[in-house]
């Protein structure tokens, strides 16, 4: 036993391949300029973050003296909001489905209209229900008057709610309709 010891002692141990060690540091260069690149990456984000975080810093300072110069009206910064208030709806009044002839160069058509009247008071419905029969007529006389081609142009609804409005407020006493929603705009 002895003997196979002092054989293995004497043995000569075999040579690297040429290319092994160079394999070896060529992988650890890659790791290291990695961790280079990464480190470098972090280092950016952070520098990047601090500014993000001082601008952000900067604006809710300005947007908090801007919030104090505005005068208080109600609890609440006056003129600050009004965007995005809530319309306040008023009561609405459905007029049933009207289909009228109107005028066109393209041979007959017909419109098929349904629309709910905004109204500014409760009392105005009481008098609508009363002139049903007087206020259809006026929004097809209305309606029959106009050419295909008016209705058709980009502001031709626009316009057409106005004359309809203007048209149902002159027949009213109790109060006036405050705008029209159609809800129903059809051409045949």
């Amino acid at each position: 036993m002895a003997e196979a010891a002092k054989k293995e002692k004497n043995a000569v141990t075999p040579a690297p391949a040429p290319g092994a060690a160079p394999k070896k540091d060529f992988i650890s260069l890659i790791l290291l300029s990695l961790v280079t690149v990464n480190l470098i990456a972090l280092g950016g984000m952070g520098v990047f973050m601090q500014k993000m975080w001082g601008r952000i810093h900067e604006v809710s300072e300005v947007a908090k003296k801007a919030a104090e110069a505005q005068p208080v009206e109600n609890g609440a910064p006056k003129g600050l909001g009004k965007e995005v208030e809530a319309h306040k709806m008023g009561p609405l009044f459905p007029v049933d489905n009207i289909l009228v002839n109107i005028n066109s160069d393209q041979g007959p058509k017909f419109l098929q209209i349904q629309m709910e009247l905004e109204l500014t008071d409760p009392a105005v419905e009481e008098e609508l229900k009363k002139k049903k029969p007087i206020v259809r007529d006026a929004i097809l006389v209305l309606l029959s008057s106009r050419s295909y081609r008016e209705l058709r142009e980009s502001d031709g609804m626009t316009k057409l709610r106005a004359d309809l409005m203007r048209s149902i407020n002159t027949l009213l006493s109790a109060g006036r309709v405050k705008e029209i929603y159609f809800t129903q705009y059809h051409f045949n």
